[in-house]
């Protein structure tokens, strides 16, 4: 069952510009991103994995949701 981690980011050098990323992602079998402990240790994992191939940007925090409970942004 997938679920997401939404990620609050920023522009390093333009720490005003602001932005939601969704990474949408399936917990080990038997887990879920809805305990506090697993969302926070699998969401820094999953964050970090974003600024590797993001570099300009920095999370500012971030928050698991059940995939079907989240609205996507138009």
């Amino acid at each position: 069952m997938l679920e997401t981690i939404i990620l609050s980011v920023c522009l390093i050098y333009s720490p005003t510009t602001c932005k939601e990323v969704q990474l949408s992602v399936t917990p080990e079998p038997g887990a879920s991103l809805q305990l506090p402990f697993y969302c926070a240790r699998h969401g820094q994992m999953e964050a970090q994995k974003w600024i590797a191939e993001n570099s300009a940007w920095r999370v500012a925090s971030w928050s698991c949701h059940p995939h079907a409970s989240v609205r996507l942004k138009v």
